[in-house]
């Protein structure tokens, strides 16, 4: 390394050196210019003394920064010191007082624990003062009828029981709950009783329909302020007092105490009759308890909303008496019907009759009493796995059924329209209410799981539908226009619409989420044979957090079905399409051959003769299809044909002819004053459906002397330079091949 330093300087010094010499040379380069060596040397000696008196001057004032860092540095090191000093004078004096408080504890132990104890005793004293206290103010409340003392006493013994939850003193504990149990037994009996009494006077329940009538119009108008307080008063107490399950499952069939004295003479009365061996208990006839719970949910509604629902809202309830009055009714079915259904399981007409009375039911006290979907639901013991397994294999064998039935029909009836003028035929109509009935059947289910199976058999169902279409489209294809093929059109067109509208309800968007959301759901087949239950799945399905792909969302439930019965519409559109045409094409065979393009002597003011039977059957056939087609599908079928025109006038008759000048515009003639008016009858602008013809005959009309000149510069040009020859003939749609094609086909250019 020293070497390797040694040799640098020397290569430092080397360089000095030369550089020295070269400025010496440059300032004396021949002998005259030694004369100013003197001053060269003052100059020099100058710059060394500059230098020198900068360097004392840098020295200097770094010794002045230094020696401030340094005072610092020690003023920092005696303030370290003060503090570390002052800390462990702190710590010594912690230290003794640590050591006298535990010399302290030693020296008294005894009479702290005999003060901890008499403190104990004191608190447990007080406790105590205080729920008897409270108990005396219940007490007292209770011969004072003070219904707000009551609630608040109550309410404290109950803040008493939280207070004391985490307390060691379980005799404390049990005493203030077995208070607050002898309480709460106390206050329901008492205003349980001035319930009943209350209740009597406005002869509530009505058990008989003819009971509420009887009380509405008579009864009430006696019913004075003070009793309707003291039902009210009742009702506010019980409601104030009572602590409802905190279990999820028990809190949803949790009825009040006020709905649970008002329905006790209806649940006696039910059970003596519905579960009885009474001979309305009667498995067969589910309609016989259920039209009587209907009428009571009619008969007390009022009553209800009059009566019940002031006290509800002065106590803050969430929701409305009626509601709890129809849970109660709802819990009494799901009763009846767990001990019915497995009755008539086996047998398919008392089982659907038996679905369908639910069904109606659960629809009838959605509408009267505001029951909420998140409410216990009478359709509950139809969704145990064995009953909805078999649910859904009924209703799939009677909805294929129907399908079966409905093509059966003899004759083409199912195809006509049951309301003139309109396009839809009666076999729509008949399937969109066969897959509405089964919305209707299961949108009230609760779990998105039993939805999502209901869905699945609709998607079957439309499929099924679409495949026997299918199957009589193939015999109809020999004559669309006179056959069924347009009603089947019809049929696909209206089921698109209404599936797409159906989609986008909030019904079936909620289903799509639900439906991502389960991806990994058990087919029907395996719900057969997995022991796990539908009500499990359905549980954790909702605790699923998989994030939604948008894509998949964007796609409906019947979005494939959707897909599907496009492209049938399609395929049929096509074979009107096709049938036209071709019939058409037939009729043009002497225009396409026979006529003389090349003669100058055209008619040039009418229609070509040979294209007479062409045009007339091209606007039979389209006023055919207007006829027997929607509008919306008969705009793709004119459309379709009007591109494929286009596409065979000019295939087979532009370039398969030779044309002189007359019979280009006899040909333009033919398509302005032939094809123009019959699409004119469909849209304002047919021609925007003929742009490459009208440019064709543009050519085939323009003078000689421009069409000799075109085709010259296009044989010659780039397709850059020929797109902008064609422009300043007003060409816009052809390309340099088939313009160059097109001018060739003028018997007045000149083949080269």
């Amino acid at each position: 390394t020293r070497l390797i330093h040694f040799i640098k300087r020397m290569d430092n010094g080397n360089d000095l050196k030369s550089r020295v010499i070269l400025s010496i040379n440059k300032e004396f380069e021949n002998i005259d210019s030694l004369k100013n060596v003197e001053l060269f040397r003052q100059n020099l000696v100058d710059k060394k003394e500059n230098l020198e008196k900068k360097l004392d001057h840098a020295n200097s004032s770094i010794s002045l920064e230094l020696q401030d860092l340094l005072n610092s540095g020690d003023e920092l090191d005696r303030k370290v010191g003060a503090i570390s000093d002052q800390n462990q004078s702190i710590l010594d004096k912690a230290r003794e007082c640590m050591e006298g408080c535990e010399n302290f504890e030693h020296e008294n132990k005894q009479i702290l624990n005999d003060i901890s104890i008499v403190r104990g005793v004191t608190q447990y004293t007080l406790w105590l003062r205080l729920i008897e206290q409270i108990s005396l103010d219940i007490s007292v409340s209770l011969e004072t009828q003070d219904k707000d003392q009551i609630v608040n006493a109550y309410n404290r013994i109950s803040e008493v029981c939280t207070a004391l939850n985490g307390s060691k003193c379980k005799n404390l504990i049990s005493y203030v709950e077995s208070t607050k149990k002898h309480w709460y037994e106390i206050i329901t009996e008492k205003y349980i009783n001035n319930l009943q009494k209350s209740l009597e006077v406005f002869n509530c329940p009505f058990i008989d329909t003819l009971d509420n009538k009887a009380t509405t119009t008579l009864d009430l108008m006696k019913i004075g302020r003070d009793e309707v307080e003291s039902l009210q008063n009742a009702v506010q107490i019980l409601l104030s007092i009572e602590n409802p399950p905190v279990d999820s499952e028990q809190k949803l069939h949790h009825l009040w105490l006020p709905i649970k004295v008002l329905m006790k003479p209806l649940r006696k009365r039910f059970k003596f009759h519905f579960l009885g061996t009474k001979t309305t208990n009667n498995p067969m006839k589910p309609e016989w308890f259920l039209t009587q719970l209907s009428g009571w949910a009619l008969a007390h509604r009022q009553f209800l909303t009059d009566y019940l629902q002031p006290a509800y809202d002065l106590v803050g309830m969430s929701h409305l008496a009626t509601l709890d009055f129809a849970k109660g009714l709802v819990l009494m079915a799901i009763e009846k019907l767990e001990v019915d259904i497995p009755i008539v399981l086996e047998d398919d007409v008392l089982f659907a009759h038996t679905i369908d009375e639910i069904i109606g039911f659960s629809c009838d006290l959605s509408k009267t009493m505001q029951y909420y979907s998140s409410e216990p639901s009478i359709l509950q013991p139809l969704t145990e796995s064995n009953v909805f397994i078999r649910w859904l294999n009924m209703e799939r064998k009677f909805a294929f059924e129907k399908v079966d039935n409905l093509f059966m029909e003899p004759g083409p009836s199912v195809w006509e329209s049951e309301v003139g003028g309109s396009f839809t035929p009666r076999a729509a109509e008949i399937f969109l209410a066969l897959l509405l009935s089964v919305t209707e059947r299961y949108k009230l289910l609760s779990s998105s799981i039993h939805r999502i199976q209901f869905l699945r058999l609709q998607v079957e169902l439309i499929e099924d539908f679409r495949v026997r279409l299918v199957q009589i489209v193939r015999a109809e294809k020999d004559s669309p226009l006179s056959s069924n093929l347009c009603p089947i059109m019809n049929t696909l067109d209206h089921l698109n619409l209404v599936l797409a509208n159906w989609a986008d309800t909030p019904f079936f968007l909620k289903l799509a989420i639900d439906m991502h959301n389960n991806k990994n759901n058990l087919s029907i087949s395996e719900l057969n044979s997995t022991t796990r239950s539908l009500e499990e799945q359905d549980e954790t399905a909702e605790n699923t957090t998989e994030p939604i792909d948008e894509n998949d969302v964007d796609r409906t439930v019947f979005q494939s079905s959707i897909d599907e019965l496009i492209y049938l519409k399609k395929q049929l559109i096509k074979e009107v399409v096709e049938s036209i045409y071709y019939t058409v094409t037939a009729r043009s065979v002497k225009y396409r051959s026979e006529t003389k393009w090349f003669v100058e002597d055209q008619p040039g003011d009418s229609v070509s003769p040979a294209a007479c039977e062409m045009l007339q059957t091209l606007a039979f056939g389209l006023d055919s299809a207007r006829k027997r087609i929607n509008p919306e599908s008969f705009q793709d079928v004119w459309r379709n044909l009007a591109v494929k025109i286009h596409d065979f006038i000019l295939d087979e008759i532009v370039v398969n002819n030779k044309f002189c000048l007359a019979g280009g515009k006899q040909l333009e003639f033919d398509v302005r004053r032939g094809f123009f008016p019959i699409f004119g009858e469909f849209t304002s602008k047919p021609q925007s459906y003929f742009t490459q013809l009208l440019d064709v005959l543009t050519l085939l009309t323009s003078p000689p002397g421009t069409v000799k000149l075109s085709l010259a510069l296009l044989k010659d040009t780039c397709e850059e330079g020929a797109a902008n020859i064609l422009a300043d003939l007003s060409i816009k749609h052809l390309n340099k091949e088939r313009a160059i094609r097109v001018l060739k086909a003028r018997i007045d250019v000149p083949q080269i």
